[in-house]
């Protein structure tokens, strides 16, 4: 056989693509291509009848159709698109058939920058079509992966598996013909391989390889064409979960074992398929706790000296990781005292990452796993050990901790374990096997409606395989309306889901009865890109910093936690069939994500306790996040364009939560209304400052109103907006808070923030507020260009040190500028040039640079 292209290599580029591409993914591509327009226009509508108004939307979305005001006005114009565009939807919809697990599985971890689409699985594979056909390759290879029976699982010995070179497996023509030549030598010669395609997604390297079974002509209507049939073989290496699964005959196995093994430099040992649960919890815990003198098996074990052990989580604040280790000596000692002290515990047999021993067979390393459904597999570094010496130390393991090396071990004796196993429910839609333990909480969840068991059935055409949806038994016609087939058949399956409903039911629930100091104030549902998210608010009695509780079961992108951290309010991320490691939070502080297994299995009695430990999290986090959005606030402005502005790409939401962000770094006293006063005669936040003057403390307010122009011409602060503005004044001025807080007992200004204004508006504006403002009060209209306040915060940034140095000079010259009325960047400047006078500065600062060289010049 030739030498061939992996498919995602061949379809790179949008313009290689042919009729092989669509054969190649299974697509009936010239039955369609070869459709006369009105047999595609009947097919066409057959599929889009099927469709609600939510998904036709997508279409439209995707297609940049304009608003229609019902589904059939929609389905006319989808109708209307060129013919090949309405061929591409029909070979779309044939090669979603039966691949809908597969396609949600790849849709939601595929990481998407722009809006996502989660109401038809038409407009998903179309949206990713129009990214990259490759897409569809890979999605075929994980539907192939999705339908083939398990295979055997292998763990490698070493801890770090570099992802470079298992990409390169994949990837790189080299290393796809080494594999291909292996598996033709290992089948004696008989058998041809190729590296068919592959997937990466998720730090998991997906390979599939077609062995060919036959070479021999196959009787057509046409002509008898050559016929190669082949049988796929496939692999996974997942890099974070360090294994690998195969899928294919015992002499493939081992050949692509071999050659897994030499080219990523790691033994991998066998799993047993058969899940340990035969064990003791409390024997196990005090079997690493206390183990100088307690064993699993109640003997001394010996020649099996532990001198390292590490722990993925502990009791300490934000529970880091700890290791202990000893120089050649037994470990146990300090374990024991540690855990007395209350430095390290044992809540999951998945607390236990690694252990490290001395006998005369040599040092080796034991190292856990952790299975997406919460089991745990411990592996040892065996290389260069025989299979005797290697049973002993499996022995040594199992007679002093209960549990074996090499198999899978159920952790559903704690309670960590349990929460695993209620995340991992939420994420399937099928359960092979249950255990016991795993059909109660099943059971449980049913009974509550957190998961549904449905009846899945699907209709098809057995003459043209043409499959239907419908919601309704009587919506199925008698005859296909694609063929001539004279029947439809039915098809039906039991499918777990998720309601969504009923976990935001419990967790408010939670909210409103079992917290002891926070209370819930209020709900709404945050859009986030494309994405809705219910959300729950909160209030605590004695800290001012707010909490929301976000519950998705959708996995957010990059951009969507950027939007969440742009709102600047602590947030619980309650993640519904997601796992914490397959997103990095570290970048957006003001989000905690906790997953809706340790919130269930908790219980009601700890949700209150649980709260407190998150929100003191958030908390120590506070100024982290504050300054992080802050800088994409100015960011955000500062890429800010027309094309953004007249397209609603950058919307007046977006333009509010970065003009606080900046507002709120600069001053940190300040507080954003959005919905939670809605519709009610209030402007968009206030913020104060405090200074020194003439010997006494001068405390000062400023309310303010963000005015986003997008037409060009500047916002038009007409005669509405000016009786707005003095409604809104004078209901802060009556406020009692701001009356005892202002030495003036009043707002000092209203302050306008714009990226463009009407000139002439100043003076209107001005004069309206003196003229219909309360006698009593003298609150000054402001006008602040945006573009300023990005030119303010950047200077405040960049010297935020000095500038703490003498903050009273500084406060103070930017509360008059702020009172002129008009700020502009010379106005700014001349508050930087006093507060950065050293000879100004009321506080001065070490010169630690000096102190480090003349120590080093000491030294």
């Amino acid at each position: 056989m030739g030498d061939m292209q992996v498919l995602n290599k061949q379809y790179m580029k949008e313009s290689s693509l042919d009729s092989g591409f669509w054969r190649e993914i299974g697509v009936k591509h010239d039955a369609i291509h070869e459709l006369e327009s009105i047999l595609v226009h009947s097919r066409l509508k057959s599929i889009l009848a099927q469709m609600k108004m939510p998904a036709l939307n997508e279409l439209r979305k995707l297609y940049q159709l304009g608003e229609f005001e019902d589904d059939e006005s929609l389905r006319e114009a989808l109708f209307k698109l060129d013919l090949e565009e309405r061929k591409l939807l029909l070979k779309l919809h044939d090669f979603s058939n039966r691949k809908k697990k597969s396609l949600d599985k790849y849709y939601e971890s595929v990481k998407l920058e722009d809006e996502r689409y989660d109401k038809s699985s038409l407009a998903k594979l179309l949206h990713l079509f129009h990214l990259s056909p490759v897409h569809l390759i890979e999605l075929f290879t994980w539907y192939l992966w999705d339908n083939k029976a398990s295979g055997k699982l292998f763990v490698f010995d070493k801890e770090n598996i570099p992802y470079s070179e298992a990409k390169k497996i994949a990837e790189e023509y080299t290393y796809n013909i080494k594999l291909r030549d292996i598996l033709y030598k290992a089948s004696g010669s008989k058998n041809q391989y190729r590296v068919y395609s592959y997937s990466i997604i998720l730090k998991k390297v997906l390979v599939l390889l077609y062995r060919q079974i036959s070479d021999a002509p196959r009787a057509d209507f046409v002509s008898a064409p050559r016929n190669r049939e082949v049988s796929p073989t496939l692999f996974l290496i997942d890099i974070d979960k360090k294994t690998v699964e195969i899928k294919s005959l015992i002499t493939e196995e081992g050949a692509i074992k071999n050659y897994l093994q030499s080219t990523l430099g790691s033994n991998l040992g066998e799993i047993q398929s058969k899940v340990f649960v035969d064990y003791n919890k409390e024997v196990f815990v005090n079997s690493i706790l206390k183990g100088s003198s307690v064993t699993a098996s109640g003997d001394i074990v010996t020649d099996f000296t532990v001198f390292k052990i590490k722990f993925r989580g502990t009791p300490l604040k934000n529970s880091p990781q700890v290791t202990l280790e000893l120089d050649s000596l037994d470990i146990w000692p300090s374990v024991e005292e540690a855990h007395t002290n209350g430095t390290i515990n044992l809540e999951s047999i998945k607390d236990l990452e690694s252990i490290q021993f001395k006998s005369s067979l040599g040092n080796r390393l034991i190292r856990s796993t952790v299975l997406d459904n919460g089991n745990v597999i411990f592996t040892m570094d065996d290389s260069n050990l025989d299979s005797v010496n290697k049973k002993r130390i499996e022995e040594k393991f199992l007679d002093k901790f209960g549990v074996p090396l090499y198999r899978e071990i159920s952790n559903e004796l704690f309670d960590e374990g349990k929460a695993d196993k209620v995340d991992y429910l939420m994420t399937i839609s099928t359960v092979e096997k249950p255990s016991e333990f795993i059909n109660s909480i099943l059971t449980q969840l049913i009974k509550q409606s957190i998961l549904m068991e449905l009846q899945n059935s699907f209709y098809y055409c057995p003459h043209c395989r043409i499959e239907y949806v419908y919601e309704e038994p009587e919506e199925v016609p008698h005859t296909c309306k694609d063929c001539d087939g004279d029947r439809i058949s039915k098809r039906s399956s039991k499918v777990i889901t998720v309601n969504l409903d009923a976990v935001y039911g419990l967790i408010k629930k939670r909210c409103n009865e079992k917290l002891t100091r926070w209370e819930l104030v209020r709900e709404n549902v945050l859009k986030v890109g494309s994405v809705e998210l219910k959300c729950l608010h909160l209030s605590h009695q004695q800290i001012e910093m707010g909490l929301q509780i976000v519950i998705t079961d959708k996995s957010l992108q990059k951009s969507a936690l950027k939007q969440l951290n742009r709102l600047m309010k602590p947030t619980i991320l309650v993640l519904v069939g997601q796992s914490e490691r397959l997103i990095n939070y570290s970048n957006y502080s003001c989000v905690e994500p906790v997953n809706f297994g340790k919130i269930y299995i908790e219980g009601e009695q700890t949700f209150s306790k649980l709260m407190e430990e998150w929100s003191n999290k958030l908390q120590t986090r506070t100024k982290t996040f504050l300054s992080a959005a802050a800088n994409e606030a100015y960011n955000s402005i500062g890429e800010m364009t027309e094309y953004d502005l007249k397209n609603k790409v950058y919307t007046d939401k977006f333009f509010e939560d970065d003009v606080f962000a900046l507002l709120k770094d600069i001053f940190s006293n300040a507080e954003k209304w959005g919905k939670e006063l809605s519709g009610k005669e209030v402007p968009e936040g206030i913020f104060a400052l405090a200074f020194k003057q003439d010997g006494k403390i001068r405390q000062r307010v400023f309310s303010y109103d963000c005015k986003l122009n997008t037409n060009g011409k500047g916002y038009d602060l007409n005669k509405s907006e000016q009786r707005k503005a003095v409604e809104y004044v004078n209901t802060l001025n009556s406020n009692d808070y701001i009356q005892t807080f202002s030495d003036k007992n009043q707002l000092s200004g209203h302050i306008f923030i714009s990226n463009q204004f009407r000139s002439n508006n100043f003076k209107t504006m001005t004069a309206h507020f003196y003229e219909h403002l309360n006698e009593s009060f003298d609150s000054k209209a402001i006008f602040l260009d945006v573009s300023v306040l990005c030119y303010l915060h950047e200077n405040f940034s960049k010297n935020h040190q000095k500038i703490m140095n003498n903050r009273d000079k500084f406060y103070r010259d930017l509360f008059d500028v702020l009172m002129s009325g008009i700020v502009n960047t010379e106005s700014v400047d001349k508050v930087f040039k006093k507060a950065l006078d050293n000879d100004l500065a009321e506080y001065k600062t070490l010169p630690t640079h000096k102190v480090t060289k003349e120590l080093q010049e000491k030294y």
